[in-house]
């Protein structure tokens, strides 16, 4: 007879195999794929696959009698709910429905077997999971780098020549998986300290620099100041919800300001900051979508459309089939209605945060502090990189299951601010 014991048990397996198939798209060396093949997003279907196989398989799990102690809540998952639905929908008035509708339908699903994962697994659960998996992936990085520098370091992008990708497809996806790495790490010492956590430190923060992935050191630097000046004084813990709330704010005026000023980079003086050529991506895709501000061109509906990728292609003479902006594609592709839900969203996510935060005092809170890290990372992150509205990601997925745990702990517990000494509801 199954457990909830048994199904937790079972259910940290398939995300162990969930974080190794779907954290990030692996080295070209391991993949089969071509180096052109591998900077489309739909240039290997094998792990978008496996991904949503084995988030149904976690689904079907949370639904075997006995499986849960309890089942999810979602009474207070308005905002969320409503932002993945208008996701979903937005699918129906794209112009290529072929290529939006089984995105459309991996949204749902994935999205749907993370809010129920929510009940299987708590917080520690899954960012254990998250170590376990990333510490041999990056161990076997600095293996490469060192002793096969053919396939460790970046040989075919002129702009990144010699930077660090290891065991990924490319310099940024090492940035991101080390930066997530020395997150959780810093997190693990501050709770408790071995040897083996200090080791990891080192090689994360080595990847980071190797990869000189510039968006992930701001992410990572940003997320973890921040919570080690809330630990310093319970006060200081505003500066979680400033962050948060300053990461839209520059959202919302860089795009402003790309889509007023017609620029195709910031400048800044007498320079021109594009931003590894990304800006020339937003300019793009903000030029077209004045034509359909409102409703957007649908999930996945934009770079789909052969007149609109070919139109970028014959005039920059590449393409990566990529905004490089979780901001811009939020809004171009869902428009201005899927753009503001998103924004409440984060804003109401700051201010949950931080209340849960000052009701937590110094103890047993490290599975809230994970989640904070990650929350404020994966919103700068979004700023020159795509991860919100993806559908098998694991990043993505991992966002649903922390905003799922934060809505629901800050429904479970009424906070107590005055005393500073409230139980974190967050499992």
């Amino acid at each position: 007879m199954l457990t909830a014991a048994k199904a937790r048990r079972i259910a940290l397996c398939l995300l162990t195999m969930q974080v190794a198939v779907s954290m990030e798209m692996y080295n070209t060396a391991f993949s089969g794929l071509s180096d052109a093949e591998a900077v489309r997003q739909t240039g290997d279907l094998r792990p978008q696959i496996a991904s949503i196989l084995l988030w149904l398989t976690l689904a079907l799990l949370s639904h075997l009698p006995g499986a849960l102690r309890r089942p999810p809540d979602a009474r207070h998952l308005t905002l969320p709910a409503l932002l993945l639905s208008w996701a979903v929908l937005s699918a129906f008035w794209s112009d290529n429905p072929a290529a939006t509708m089984p995105k459309a339908a991996a949204l749902l699903l994935t999205n749907y077997a993370a809010w129920r994962v929510t009940a299987l697994v708590s917080v520690r659960d899954m960012f254990a999971c998250i170590y376990w998996t990333l510490a041999p992936l990056l161990l076997a990085s600095v293996a490469l780098v060192l002793f096969v520098p053919g396939i460790g370091l970046v040989q075919h992008e002129w702009q990144h020549v010699g930077n660090w990708q290891g065991m990924f497809v490319s310099k940024q996806g090492l940035g991101m998986v080390s930066a997530v790495f020395i997150g959780i790490v810093l997190l693990r010492i501050a709770d408790r300290r071995n040897w083996l956590d200090c080791v990891m430190g080192v090689v994360a923060a080595a990847c980071l620099v190797g990869s000189g992935s510039r968006g992930a050191g701001v992410m990572a630097t940003v997320a973890v100041s921040c919570l080690l000046a809330a630990r310093v004084h319970p006060r200081l813990t505003v500066l979680v919800t400033g962050a948060l709330w300053a990461v839209l704010l520059l959202a919302v005026a860089s795009i402003t300001y790309f889509a007023a000023t017609g620029n195709p980079s910031l400048q800044v003086l007498d320079h021109n900051i594009s931003f590894t050529e990304r800006s020339f991506i937003w300019q793009y895709g903000l030029s077209l979508w004045s034509g359909r501000p409102y409703l957007g061109f649908g999930l996945n509906g934009f770079w789909t459309n052969p007149d609109i990728y070919n139109g970028y292609l014959q005039v920059h003479g590449w393409v990566l089939d990529n905004f490089h902006s979780g901001y811009v594609s939020v809004l171009i592709e869902m428009g201005l209605a899927g753009f503001a839900l998103l924004l409440a969203l984060g804003f109401s996510l700051g201010t949950k945060l931080h209340r849960l935060l000052r009701a937590a005092g110094r103890g047993n809170r490290l599975s809230l502090e994970m989640t904070v890290v990650f929350l404020i990372m994966f919103f700068t992150i979004n700023l020159t990189e795509t991860y919100l509205s993806r559908s098998t990601n694991f990043l993505a997925l991992l966002f649903t299951f922390l905003v799922a745990k934060v809505f629901q702990a800050q429904a479970a517990q009424p906070v107590r601010v005055a005393a500073g000494r409230g139980r974190l509801a967050l499992g």
